[in-house]
């Protein structure tokens, strides 16, 4: 499947050119202005555009200072830096802001959606210029719902130390920040939530144990700690991670190394433990 998707023609005078991909530049309107691009990716879509050609067009507007600025395509300019190959742009002359805006923020936008922290820094910069009189009209430009657009107003002015505790503020969805919203506007769950924060933000949690955590805290329910299993050396060969609903994961080390009977002696220790585990498990005040 091609990870070229097309973006429907814009009325108004366009011109269609073929430029050195390092020569433009990402408008600030484009959500994805300050996003890494994921190298795998980038490489799968040069490889596509050096075996069938480019699809479809990036498209662009001039600035003021004659560089082509990239309101779509971003990713296609990426990989053909990566291809070694000219980048083909629909360049649109005198294109009014709502028709860029909507080119930038269309629903299909190059394949791969951006995260949700980018899209509301698009949107809080669009804010912070004034460029739309209300937030409803900004909603409407950028293709979205008034209370998404508040929530994500709201993400990008979080506490530094709630985002922190995130190894990726970009694995943030916009479900788990819809649930942690309210938790962060209040200012007594928000401490609860900062202090729960502070402990966790140096594990490199992933963003749904991340959430669950500081849901937890704004409950007053306390950290469940994993309980490790070791080997008769006293070395961890895995771990079990509770959580406040009732449910365990059990993370087993790597094991392809290993000779047969220790893994066999590996999974003994596990389920014992495990076992072990649930029957004090529930009798406590988790």
């Amino acid at each position: 499947m091609t990870e070229q998707l097309p973006l429907a023609p814009r009325k108004g005078t366009t011109r269609v050119i073929q430029v050195d991909p390092a020569s433009v530049r990402i408008s600030p309107l484009n959500p994805r202005v300050d996003t890494p691009h994921d190298a795998d990716g980038i490489a799968r879509l040069a490889a596509e555009l050096k075996a069938v050609g480019q699809i479809n067009d990036a498209h662009g507007e001039t600035a003021k200072d004659g560089v082509i600025e990239l309101l779509a395509g971003s990713r296609r300019c990426a990989a053909c830096v990566v291809a070694g190959i000219q980048l083909r742009i629909r360049v649109h002359a005198e294109l009014p802001r709502a028709e860029a805006i909507a080119i930038a923020y269309r629903d299909d936008r190059e394949a791969v959606t951006p995260s949700f922290w980018d899209l509301a820094g698009g949107w809080a910069t669009l804010n912070g210029n004034a460029a739309f009189k209300t937030d409803t009209d900004l909603a409407l430009a950028v293709g979205i719902d008034k209370s998404v657009l508040s929530r994500g107003l709201a993400f990008r002015k979080a506490p530094d130390i709630i985002l922190a505790a995130f190894a990726d503020r970009r694995a943030i969805s916009l479900s788990q920040w819809i649930d942690l919203a309210p938790l962060i506007e209040d200012a007594e769950t928000r401490a609860k939530l900062i202090e729960r924060a502070t402990l966790i933000a140096d594990k490199g949690y992933a963003a749904p144990r991340v959430a669950a955590e500081l849901k937890a805290a704004a409950a007053g329910k306390t950290e469940i700690k994993a309980v490790e299993v070791r080997n008769r050396h006293d070395r961890v060969v895995a771990t079990i991670q509770p959580d406040h609903r009732g449910g365990f994961t059990i993370k087993v080390k790597p094991m392809i190394e290993a000779h047969p009977s220790f893994r066999l002696e590996y999974a003994r220790l596990v389920n014992e433990r495990f076992v072990e585990l649930i029957k004090i498990w529930f009798d406590r005040d988790a």
